[in-house]
Order: C-alpha cells, then sequence, then structure tokens
C-alpha cells in the first residue's frame, strides 16, 4: 500500500457509510426544522394581518413580494420577502424575515412606477416603485418585486383617486 490510498476501498467503508449517512440524517433535520420554522413565521403573519384588517378591507394583496429596500437607507437594509397589502386607506409591508413593518399612508403616496432596477440592484423585471412623504413631508421611496404587477398598479391608482383633489371648473 502505497500513499495513494489504492489500498483502501472507500465504496465499502464503514467510515464512508457512517458519514454519509450523518450528513444525510443532519440535511434532513435541518430541512424539518426549516419547514416547521418557517410554517410558524407564515402563522404569526397571518394572525398579524387578520388583527389589523377586516376581510373585505384589503383590495390587493402579494403573498411573496419581494422588498427591495427603502432609498434612505441605501446599502444598510436587508431585501427580504413578505406580504404587501393595499386598503383603501394604506400600503402596508410585513417582511418575514427579519421582521419588519412598514405603513404607506396612501395618501401621502405621490408617485408609483416600474423600474427595472431600483439602489443598484436588479432582477431584469419590473418593479412597484412607490415615492411617498414621510410625516415630516420629506420624500422617500420603496420598491418590491410583486407576482401581479398591472393589478396591483391598477388597484392603487384607483385608491390614489380618492385622495386627490378634485379640480374646479
Amino acid at each position: 500500500m502505497g500513499a495513494s490510498g489504492a489500498g483502501i476501498e472507500w465504496s465499502n467503508s464503514m467510515i464512508t457509510i457512517s458519514l454519509a449517512t450523518g450528513i444525510g440524517l443532519m440535511l434532513v433535520v435541518g430541512f424539518g426544522i426549516l419547514f416547521v420554522r418557517m410554517r410558524k413565521i407564515r402563522k404569526e403573519s397571518r394572525d398579524t394581518l387578520a388583527q389589523r384588517y377586516n376581510p373585505g378591507e384589503i383590495v390587493c394583496h402579494d403573498n411573496f413580494a419581494h422588498y427591495f429596500g427603502m432609498e434612505p437607507l441605501k446599502g444598510k437594509q436587508v431585501r427580504g420577502k413578505g406580504v404587501l397589502v393595499l386598503t383603501e386607506k394604506e400600503l402596508y409591508f410585513l417582511r418575514l424575515l427579519p421582521r419588519m413593518e412598514l405603513s404607506i399612508p396612501v395618501k401621502r403616496i405621490k408617485r408609483c412606477t416600474t423600474p427595472t432596477n431600483y439602489l443598484g440592484k436588479t432582477i431584469h423585471k419590473p418593479l412597484l416603485k412607490i415615492e411617498f412623504n414621510d410625516e415630516e413631508g420629506k420624500l422617500l421611496s420603496v420598491a418590491w418585486h410583486i407576482r401581479n404587477l398591472s393589478s396591483f398598479e391598477n388597484a392603487l391608482k384607483l385608491q390614489r383617486k380618492k385622495y386627490r383633489p378634485k379640480k374646479r371648473k
């Protein structure tokens, strides 16, 4: 037997079998824990939404919205998936991990656009970008990738019309 290890049958070795079994078991347990944790997080988000809104209040929603961040924070923030909800009065986002809530009153929304990148990040698909005024009047923006962008954009335009002052003749 030389330094090449040619005399060892690794395919039949108990060490190899034990190692493969251990790795497989760790993967199964890890995915199981991840699955249970994600179910708990989803349930918590459904409970939060149920406490916040009555069933008829939600105009449009996306359960898998991908948050791209908010402009004043630039690169100092975590992107992530969550639930984006539009009601008559607010646009609300609940990021799942790490948990974050963002509420934008519809009457403060100034513009809605659909760029393909935001804060230097892109997935080469249109995003929902919202420009709005915060409580102090400062213009901020935020963006998400959502599944049905056109229906969300149309619903948002309809809700915004309710808050625009009527033009006098």
